[in-house]
């Protein structure tokens, strides 16, 4: 069984591929979708066949409604809460090649840390279980203490256990210190290049990668877009190329990879192949349009 947690959110997606000209209307490609780290993770790893189990606050409002109904058609098993905030919500602007987000954390910023930690609680006594954790939800300093509180346990029963640091804000807000503080209770830390080399303090990226690991202890899988991605682990680097092409949307690639890496590694693959499969999957996400594509469901490389 794997257990995600992170934020929830549903996504608006616009997609202009020229500026509009001053004072008038353009057309675009405007498509909504569930969205946020861990219900995208969730998503990824259903698409991969795996039994999920997710962690996650939403509103008890229209978007949190559906975004319910979605997870149960998925079969995606919610263990997560409902407050009265409004869920989650996330436009994303790709207009003639730049890429902007803007973010209303909205019921995330709300989650109650005596749920999560029933969460996370839930993942160790899993056997053979994976634990995937959004920085998002480590933001909360309840959440923050809770993890390391139970997965430092003598009578947890240690699941794998990953983290994504989210974003370069979410770590901004935690603290470079607090963020290495988590990693270090992780077997596996996975930030994009621009996230590895700002916690660093490092502009190469194999330098940034092999600080975290030494930093860490776990293995660093960094995410580099469309150059691939590279490993460090105590057995040193190692790298896969990425896939040349023009995307179509790219909302939701690291957590595809994350996903297809996690599942890769849960197993059996050694790290050159679920490092490779995770680059495959993420490729094939970035070829359709939305947060959450169903067409990658039953996903086959």
């Amino acid at each position: 069984m794997f257990f995600a947690t992170g934020d929830l959110n549903i996504d608006a997606t616009t997609v202009a591929p020229v500026l509009p000209p001053e004072g008038k209307e353009a057309q675009a490609r405007i498509t909504a979708s569930c969205g946020g780290q861990g219900g995208n993770v969730a998503f990824f790893l259903r698409c991969l066949g795996q039994p999920v189990r997710l962690f996650g606050t939403l509103g008890r409002d229209i978007a949190g409604d559906l975004y319910v109904a979605r997870l149960a058609r998925l079969g995606i098993d919610y263990a997560g809460d409902r407050v009265d905030t409004p869920t989650g919500m996330v436009s994303v602007v790709q207009e003639a090649g730049s890429y902007h987000m803007y973010r209303q954390r909205g019921a995330n910023a709300a989650v109650d840390p005596t749920v999560f930690t029933r969460f996370v609680c839930s993942a160790c006594k899993a056997t053979g279980g994976c634990l995937f954790v959004s920085g998002y939800s480590l933001l909360d300093d309840g959440c923050r203490a809770a993890l390391g509180a139970v997965l430092t346990s003598s009578t947890a029963v240690r699941p794998v256990v990953a983290m994504d640091p989210a974003s370069i804000d979410a770590m901004n807000s935690m603290g470079r210190d607090a963020v290495l503080a988590a990693a270090r209770l992780c077997d596996y830390f996975l930030p994009n290049e621009e996230e590895a080399c700002w916690l660093a303090q490092e502009a190469d990226v194999t330098k940034a990668t092999k600080f975290l690991q030494r930093s860490t202890g776990g293995t660093v899988v960094v995410k580099l877009g469309a150059r691939g991605a590279l490993l460090c682990g105590n057995e040193g680097i190692i790298t896969t190329p990425g896939v040349a092409l023009t995307p179509v949307d790219v909302t939701g690639a690291g957590d595809a990879f994350a996903a297809a890496f996690l599942s890769a590694v849960v197993a059996g693959s050694g790290p050159q192949d679920a490092l490779a499969a995770a680059v495959l999957f993420s490729v094939a996400k970035v070829q359709l349009a939305g947060t959450q594509p169903l067409e990658l469901l039953n996903y086959s490389d």
